[in-house]
């Protein structure tokens, strides 16, 4: 078992150099990303299957989006984000701060242009709520929009159902030595005592886990 683990873990880091060319513009794009996040949103969108769907909560300026878009082989990113700099806690003052002169929609879709040209990226302008069974399955759901536990847990407990088996699972900003963080407390809450996601690994604050069971 242990050498299945090394030589797992060794073909997951040569993929993920394989991909590494790929992301490279992503550092060109204004947002909160770690090179080992955005590598490994790459990476886990690059497992899917055909005709995958991704819905991303929360995708600000487009960066995690691109990210994702360039792992993805064949399938669809739906970006839900109210796309109003619009934040809870300390995040809404970083959020205004950074927002920029344009429109945030409208700096996202110059960061996406081609991906949205192509039907790869479909923006959905509003706050996660207004998408609620939308999507009927889905094969990759990160969460990274509304940060409180309350946002959270209804963007978990509302999405994660049409996850399919063996799709996956992402929390961004997820600290583990901060559980009463938003992230944080609905994975050691809610995600892992439900039983139905195994921990796939934790990559700076980027939380995977893979859903096992209906």
């Amino acid at each position: 078992m242990g050498w299945r683990r090394i030589w797992n873990r060794w073909r997951r880091k040569a993929r993920m150099r394989a991909l590494l060319p790929s992301i490279h513009n992503y550092e060109r794009m204004e947002g909160f990303l770690s090179p080992l996040e955005a590598s490994h949103l790459c990476f886990f969108a690059s497992l899917l299957p055909p005709s995958a769907v991704v819905v991303e909560i929360g995708s600000w300026k487009g960066k995690s989006t691109y990210c994702l878009a360039q792992g993805l082989k064949h399938g669809v990113i739906y970006a839900v984000d109210p796309f109003d700099a619009s934040g809870s806690g300390e995040d809404s003052m970083t959020y205004e701060q950074r927002r920029g002169q344009d429109p945030l929609v409208e700096q996202f879709k110059r960061n996406l242009g081609p991906h949205i040209q192509s039907g790869q990226v479909v923006p959905c302008v509003g706050p996660s709520r207004d998408f609620v069974a939308k999507f009927p399955k889905i094969n990759l759901l990160f969460i990274d929009g509304d940060h409180s536990v309350e946002g959270c847990r209804f963007d978990f407990q509302n999405f994660a159902p049409q996850l399919a088996v063996g799709g996956y699972l992402l929390f961004h900003d997820y600290r583990r030595w901060k559980p009463e963080t938003g992230p944080t407390h609905v994975v050691q809450q809610h995600v892992m005592p439900s039983g139905q996601f195994k921990w796939v690994g934790a990559f700076d604050t980027l939380w995977v886990g893979q859903k096992t069971g209906a």
